[in-house]
């Protein structure tokens, strides 16, 4: 038709750039993505800020850090040695006045007076080391068995029971470590270090022949610190006497 013409209009209804106010698209860019910003600030805070600051102060953990994902990532949440339950043979159990605990120290790892636990059957020793059940006892002859938890070596605090022997390894062949046992105070040095798989840990087994009757102690720790995969043991032999 002559003169005909058509006219076009825009429908801004759908449009959230043109239409004057779109909820949907404010919210998803904004409201939205704050909401992301601060979950993830939330999560970063909590699970890995705060118990990094917590793990480098305190010399105890509580059970909230060691849950969180550093505390899992670095070795601070519970474990047990459960392969520490299958000994062969069990001695001194049925010594009387035995103390309860004693002392270890080693200079060069900055240990000083650890306690551990005399004849202990605590497979989770968070609050204090553990002498094993049943092996020999410090001074005397045969082989006592002392084992503690390790978490990534960087959280390492000498007064921290979850993480006092992250630094086992720097141990040497002729490094010193002391225990006190009964009021005497014993000098071990240190003749080798190995690494085991868990099966095959005998803490109740002497590694020098039995003949020499001599005194020695095994320090072990889960290895490499802060996994669970194998047992870092240290070796050394009584020399004070």
């Amino acid at each position: 038709m002559p003169g005909y013409k058509k006219i076009y209009k825009k429908d801004e209804s759908f449009d959230p750039i043109y239409k004057s106010f779109n909820f949907w698209f404010f919210f998803k860019s904004r409201i939205l993505s704050a909401l992301l910003m601060s979950m993830g600030f939330i999560i970063l805070s909590t699970q890995v800020i705060i118990p990094l600051v917590f793990f480098k102060t305190q010399d105890k953990v509580s059970e909230p850090a060691k849950a969180t994902v550093l505390g899992v990532a670095t070795g601070f949440s519970n474990f047990e040695f459960k392969e520490l339950k299958k000994a062969e043979k069990q001695n001194n159990t049925d010594l009387q006045d035995l103390p309860k605990t004693f002392l270890l120290d080693i200079p060069k790892l900055n240990i000083e007076n650890a306690l551990v636990e005399t004849n202990s059957t605590n497979l989770n020793p968070e609050d204090i080391l553990g002498h094993y059940k049943g092996s020999a006892l410090p001074g005397n002859p045969g082989n006592s068995f002392i084992y503690g938890h390790s978490v990534l070596p960087w959280f390492f605090n000498p007064k921290n029971y979850k993480t006092i022997f992250s630094t086992l390894d720097n141990l040497k062949a002729e490094d010193n470590i002391y225990i006190t046992f009964n009021g005497k105070k014993h000098t071990y040095k240190v003749e080798l270090t190995e690494t085991k798989e868990p099966e095959n840990v005998f803490p109740t087994e002497n590694y020098k022949p039995d003949y020499l009757n001599e005194s020695t102690i095994t320090l072990m720790t889960c290895w490499p610190a802060g996994t669970r995969a194998k047992r870092l043991m240290v070796r050394a032999v009584l020399i004070d006497e």
